[in-house]
Order: structure tokens, then C-alpha cells, then sequence
């Protein structure tokens, strides 16, 4: 019973608020009321939104579809008519609802969005950097990387365009502006509003000033393609027949693989690209080095044939192999076409073309016993393997990893000095640059 009445108390203190609150909210108009954050309401009046305190005062006026994200630093975004604007909860007005899309300070800046633009403005609403970039990414170590057309360039966070490689500084705010009376063909219900005309691109600002045109003089670095062909490579070599079949002659036998223990490990240190199409899609080549093992599984000589015993080292009879390869040391040249996907700083690729490589070096290696003892002998021939062979090949990857396939039409010995063999590569990339 006890327990009842008290109840029955705060339900007799509660009702009353209500009904004070609900009365209080139709006496100013409002024909709903939200809380926000403590403190902050967002009112609905004549269909459109707005946002008032405790107090009751209107801190943004009932004329928006929605608002929304009152955050921590004050700031709360409005949407009027497909457009977002910006307010602060002490400063008002920060920005009219006229970008695409407005990103959260961080630093001091805001990333804008405007006819599908990019830009940066800062905590009063004024244009640090002009929307008229097609990507602009996160600042790092003070600059951004920004694109504008087929071109590229960095940006300070003042606007300037820097030069990472000297010291030189560009802005797009040079002196060099040249004020432009408005055309009379115009009129003020259609210019209302001045307009800087930065590059190819017109930024409007909202300012009760007769309109003006700007013409700045500005420039950029042009950066070049950077290809993805410069790369440490590491695959699983193999070779087929004109069947695509792995199965060796009889009298080759012995070349049948040890798979996982059949390592090709490239070197391109050296890589050049060249802009094709856009900024994301050119020509690249690169120079580097590739040793090709192929590691067999004999143990023991007599398992060679005659005619290829040549290829080894002289070896007893009761010899007994632990180890044996052969490894082709080429000089290679790829050339090949890659496509960029962009995602922020970092992009994904896809690259084809043709690899030349130019036999430099190669021999074959025993590791046996005899009599207890453990020896290695090595033996130099070109054991009838091509001086140049041309590989095609396909590889793409993220940031610095990636996947590799090769595979050469042509056979992997000279015509009548070996079997009739076409090796494949199957492999990780890890990039240099």
C-alpha cells in the first residue's frame, strides 16, 4: 500500500509538467518538439524545421526540411530543398544551405561538396579551397592530394599549390586579378551573387556586393603516371606441353618438379609510366632482373638418360641425390598497359603486356652423398635454353601487394635441344615505389 501511494505522488507530479510543456510548446506555434542533445530541441512549425534552447530561443529559424548532427563542436547541419547548409549554436549562420555535401571540421577545415566538386571551407564559412576539384583527399603532413581534370596537384591548407619537389609555392589567390564589369546583357535577378572564376570553374559567394568576374592566374604541378611495374616478385614456376598437360617425355623424366620448392624471384628496381588515357590509365615499362629455379626430383643419376646426363655434374653411380635444379638467370623487360582505380590516397590496378627477357646466366646444381660425405657440385651450360624468350603476362593488386600470372608461347628450349615446354609463373608482387 505504501509503495502505491507513492506512486500515486509522482504520477500527480508528472502529469502536470506534461501539460506545462505541451502548453508552453503550443503557446509559441510549435507544432512538435524533439530533443536533440540536452538543452537543444528541434521544433516543427508549418511543416519546416528549426532549433531552439531551453529558454525557448530560436537558434535556427522553422524554414528548413531537416536538421541534424548537433555535434560536439556546435555545429549543426540543415537541409533546405537538396542542399546543406551549416549553423554553429553561439555564432549562427555559418554557411547557406547550398553544397552537396559538408564533411566535419577536423583542423579547422570542412571538405564541401558542390555540383559534385570538391572543396574546403573553414569553421566561418569562407572558401579556403575553391570546389572546383573533381577528388581531394585527406591532408597529410600538411598537403593534400587534389585532381582536377587530368591533372594533379598538391594543396596546403591555406590553398596554396605546392610543389612537393622544391621549395616553390603556387596559390590560386595570385595578384595577378583583373575585375571585370558585369555584362549588361545579365541581369540582377539572374547575378545576384559575385563570382570568382578560378580556371575553368565559376565559385559563387554569397555577399551583398555587385557582382563581379575574377580571373586568377594560377598553375599547378602536372604529374606524371606512376605504374605499379617496379616490384619484388615471388612465384611458383612450372611448365606444360603443347597439351597443357604437365606429363614430361620418358626421356625427360627426370624434370618432373618438386612444385613448392620451384621459386622464380624477381627484381624490377627501374620503372617508367606514361599517361594514356585520364590520369588512370597509361603505358609502363620497367628493367629488372628474374632467376628461374626449377628444382627436380631424381635421386640418383641413373635415373637420366644418356643424352642428358651432360646437363649435370660427373656423378657416381652410387651417388645419392639430395638436392637438384636448374636456374635461369634472365635480364627482363615488361611492357605493359595498367588501369587505376582510385580510392582515396591509394588505388587498386590491372595490368597486361609482354615481357622480353635475355638469358644471362645459367646452371645446374647436385647436392648428394657419397661414402657419408655431403657434397654440392654445380655445372654452366646454356643446355639448349632460349637467349630470348618473350613472356605475356597479367597482374593487379592494392596499394603495395599484389597477384602475378605469366605464361610464354614459346617453348622454353631452343627447337631440337630440349623437350617441348612452355613455362608459367604464378605469384605475389610487393611494390618498390
Amino acid at each position: 500500500m505504501k509503495t502505491l501511494k507513492i506512486l500515486m505522488i509522482m504520477l500527480s507530479m508528472a502529469v502536470p509538467a506534461i501539460l506545462a510543456q505541451e502548453s508552453s510548446s503550443t503557446s509559441e506555434g510549435w507544432e512538435r518538439v524533439w530533443e536533440m542533445k540536452p538543452g537543444y530541441f528541434r521544433v516543427l512549425k508549418d511543416g519546416h524545421v528549426g532549433l531552439i534552447d531551453t529558454s525557448g530561443k530560436v537558434i535556427i529559424p522553422c524554414k528548413y526540411d531537416q536538421i541534424f548532427d548537433l555535434n560536439d563542436k556546435m555545429y549543426v547541419k540543415v537541409l533546405k530543398d537538396l542542399r546543406m547548409g551549416l549553423y554553429h549554436v553561439d555564432r549562427g549562420l555559418v554557411c547557406p544551405a547550398e553544397y552537396d555535401m559538408i564533411w566535419d571540421f577536423e583542423d579547422g577545415l570542412a571538405k564541401v561538396s558542390k555540383n559534385r566538386k570538391l572543396g574546403f571551407i573553414n569553421e566561418y564559412g569562407n572558401i579556403v579551397v575553391p570546389p572546383i576539384y573533381d577528388f581531394i583527399g585527406e591532408f597529410d603532413n600538411g598537403l593534400a592530394l587534389a585532381s582536377l581534370g587530368n591533372d594533379d596537384v598538391y594543396l596546403d591548407k591555406n590553398g596554396k599549390i605546392i610543389n612537393p619537389d622544391s621549395e616553390q609555392e603556387e596559390s590560386i589567390w595570385e595578384n595577378e586579378v583583373e575585375a571585370v564589369e558585369r555584362d549588361s546583357s545579365r541581369t540582377d535577378k539572374n547575378y545576384n551573387k559575385p563570382a570568382v572564376k578560378i580556371g575553368p570553374e565559376m565559385v559563387e559567394n554569397d555577399k551583398d556586393e555587385d557582382t563581379k568576374h575574377y580571373r586568377y592566374s594560377w598553375s599547378y604541378r602536372r604529374s606524371g603516371f606512376e605504374p605499379h611495374l617496379a616490384a619484388f616478385t615471388l612465384g611458383i614456376n612450372g611448365y606444360l606441353d603443347s597439351k597443357w598437360s604437365e606429363d614430361l617425355p620418358e626421356e625427360y623424366s627426370f624434370m618432373n618438379r618438386v612444385h613448392e620448392k620451384s621459386v622464380e624471384v624477381g627484381i624490377y628496381p627501374f620503372q617508367q609510366g606514361m599517361r594514356l588515357i585520364g590520369r588512370n590509365f597509361g603505358l609502363s615499362t620497367a628493367l629488372g632482373v628474374k632467376f628461374n629455379n626449377y628444382r627436380f626430383k631424381l635421386s640418383n643419376i641413373k635415373e637420366v638418360d644418356e643424352g642428358s646426363r651432360a646437363w649435370f655434374p660427373q656423378l657416381s653411380d652410387e651417388a645419392r641425390i639430395r638436392k637438384s635444379k636448374l636456374t635461369n638467370i634472365t635480364l627482363a623487360v615488361p611492357v605493359a598497359l595498367e588501369l587505376q582505380i582510385p580510392n582515396n590516397y591509394d588505388k587498386f590496378y590491372i595490368s597486361a603486356g609482354v615481357e622480353g627477357s635475355i638469358r644471362l646466366h645459367s646452371y645446374t646444381k647436385v647436392v648428394f652423398k657419397e661414402d657419408r660425405d655431403k657434397e654440392k657440385q654445380r655445372k654452366t651450360d646454356d643446355f639448349g635454353l632460349r637467349g630470348f624468350r618473350y613472356d605475356c603476362f597479367v597482374r593487379a593488386g592494392f596499394k603495395d601487394f599484389g597477384i602475378y600470372a605469366s605464361y610464354s608461347p614459346q617453348s622454353l628450349f631452343k627447337e631440337g635441344k630440349g623437350p617441348e615446354l612452355y613455362p608459367y609463373t604464378i605469384g605475389v608482387t610487393f611494390n618498390l615505389d
